[in-house]
């Protein structure tokens, strides 16, 4: 994955001085090699005045489903959904520079320019705000690209292999990454992602056709791909280059049984291309505010993005830790407009762990969106996922999923299969397909409602930290908590929370007459470590446990039993 933004901000500056800006970047010797010209500028403006443009006129610039979802919830068209000032555009590209792409949200435009004397009359312009670069000129952007993961093992122990829920879907080895959400009950209920609308922003979906895969061939025989557009070229093409969006994209929308299903393969999904992955500027975080904005104005419930932006090849854009607090970077700021909006924001954490960097990275530090981190099969964090806090002291991640050993599909022309990848660009979309399920079932809610419910759910939610976040989330329990017990009731999986844990935990179960209720707990290798007390339930019950505190850390497996049927649960006991 890539990471970057732009940290310098150049204030409006006299023409003078910008010529002298202009030339010290150009031509100096000393500061720059002729390689490191700068072609790519960010033209901020200073206002949205005399717009042809109305708050009481949306459906001029919003689809009829955006302006359904504000109307659902409650959200005013406000003056930053009004698009840029068109004749400021036109007046900045009458001076002979080329529009690459356009951000309501933050009042800017991005151009191409050789011509320095056109950046001095572009910031002459009275209502000109600021105009600095954020890139060089444009890289090779047809580069087929297998984009940088983690790659560490799978920890020993976990689930067995399961390949499928108790009713109906074969996942194929995808099972269990959905199945440690909770995910399958959600589709065994019948949600599925249908009628719901996702935004994927990635660097390309390579070899995405069903001519070429066919895990694929329900997503365009249905015409669920609403949409597509490359903000990086400036055209529709995204399926001829980079391999990462097709294999984030499998993680939803994959429907083949027995070899792989998504989390939510009945979404409807726009494909955009925001990230040039052929480079590291920040250009790349104003086209995902770009691609965000165009998701709003189709009309799309959820973003899924497995992008972050902290450090750049040219080391004078870098961001700070500082600059993570929701409200710096582009992609934060456009992030945080998106959940205003009404829409759920699902993002990558970041891979930083283990690296200097260590923390989140843009937007995933925004406020009210879902920022993922990694965990493996196991339920421990991985050493790559990204830690918390945002630097404002918000807890971030907001909750983890399965990031290592993760089933995804392998675009490359002569393999077609899946493989098990590594990195929050899988947790993510593992968990935004999930969402996008969840809230089809309670589409009364909103966006916040649901990301509360789902937080309310996770293994850590009484005690979060700055590794897990609020931990993993349980869809059952946010399901039962947007809609009351009987989803959990029928579903009668029991629920242990949190988990990890680290000397006590509690079993949410139902049972639907009197039984007697035993809990037994074995080690990785089947050996009886404990028993508790049996008790006489009926109803919802919630059951304390306090684990033996001599009992190391590790994988353990709880034996629920009643009077007819037996559950067999995983438990994680982490370090006090």
């Amino acid at each position: 994955m890539i990471y970057f933004w732009l940290s310098m901000k150049l204030k409006k500056i006299s023409v003078t001085a910008l010529s002298l800006l202009v030339s010290a970047i150009f031509f100096s010797q000393k500061s720059f090699s002729q390689t490191t010209f700068y072609h790519r500028y960010i033209i901020e403006f200073t206002d949205k005045d005399n717009n042809p443009y109305s708050t009481s006129n949306p459906s001029q610039y919003l689809s009829q489903r955006s302006i359904d979802r504000r109307n659902r919830y409650n959200i005013p068209v406000v003056k930053s959904d009004l698009p840029i000032n068109p004749s400021y555009i036109q007046q900045v590209l009458a001076t002979g520079v080329k529009l690459l792409n356009r951000s309501k949200w933050l009042n800017s435009i991005s151009i191409q320019t050789d011509d320095s004397l056109a950046l001095v009359a572009i910031s002459n312009l009275p209502f000109v705000k600021s105009a600095h670069p954020v890139a060089l000129r444009n890289a090779n952007p047809n580069v087929i690209q297998r984009d940088k993961f983690e790659h560490d093992a799978p920890l020993p122990g976990g689930f067995p292999e399961k390949t499928s829920s108790p009713n109906s879907f074969d996942y194929g080895p995808a099972f269990h990454q959905i199945d440690m959400l909770n995910g399958e009950v959600l589709h065994d209920k019948g949600y599925r992602g249908q009628g719901m609308v996702m935004a994927i922003l990635d660097g390309g979906f390579y070899n995405t056709h069903p001519d070429s895969l066919d895990i694929f061939d329900s997503l365009f025989l249905e015409h669920r791909i609403a949409g597509k557009w490359n903000f990086v070229k400036g055209t529709d093409t995204v399926f001829s280059y980079a391999t990462h969006g097709t294999e984030v994209l499998s993680s939803i929308a994959a429907d083949k049984p027995g070899f792989e299903i998504g989390t939510a393969p009945k979404a409807c999904v726009y494909l955009y291309v925001t990230e040039d992955v052929s480079s590291e500027y920040p250009i790349e975080e104003h086209n995902w505010a770009a691609g965000a904005e165009a998701a709003d104005s189709v009309g799309a419930d959820i973003i899924s993005s497995s992008l972050g932006y902290t450090e750049f090849t040219d080391s004078i854009f870098n961001h700070t830790y500082a600059d993570m607090n929701g409200h710096t970077c582009m992609s934060s700021i456009a992030a945080v407009m998106a959940a205003r909006k009404g829409m759920i924001v699902c993002s990558s954490a970041g891979n930083e762990g283990r690296h200097p960097w260590f923390y989140i990275s843009a937007p995933g530090d925004a406020d009210s969106i879902i920022t993922t981190g990694a965990t493996d099969s196991t339920g421990t964090i991985t050493q790559f996922s990204s830690h918390g806090p945002t630097s404002d002291g918000r807890i971030k991640p907001t909750v983890v999923a399965q990031g290592i050993h993760t089933w995804v599909i392998d675009p490359a022309p002569s393999h077609h299969t899946t493989y098990p990848g590594s990195g929050t660009s899988f947790s993510n979309p593992i968990l935004a397909g999930l969402v996008a399920c969840l809230w089809q079932a309670h589409q009364d809610k909103n966006n916040m409602q649901i990301i509360n419910a789902i937080i309310q759910s996770a293994s850590l939610y009484l005690t979060p930290n700055d590794s897990f976040g609020y931990g993993i989330p349980d869809f059952v329990l946010a399901d039962s908590i947007l809609g009351g017990s009987s989803s959990f009731i029928n579903n009668r999986k029991p629920l242990i929370f949190p988990n990890p844990f680290a000397t006590t935990f509690d079993i949410l179960f139902f049972e639907n007459s009197p039984e007697h209720v035993t809990v037994d707990a074995f080690d990785i290798i089947g050996r009886k470590v404990n028993s508790f007390p049996e008790t006489f339930c009926c109803g919802l019950n919630n059951l304390p446990v306090e684990f033996l505190q001599h009992a190391a850390n590790g994988v353990y497996f709880l034996r629920v039993k009643s009077d007819d049927h037996t559950d067999v649960l995983q438990v994680v006991k982490a370090q006090e």
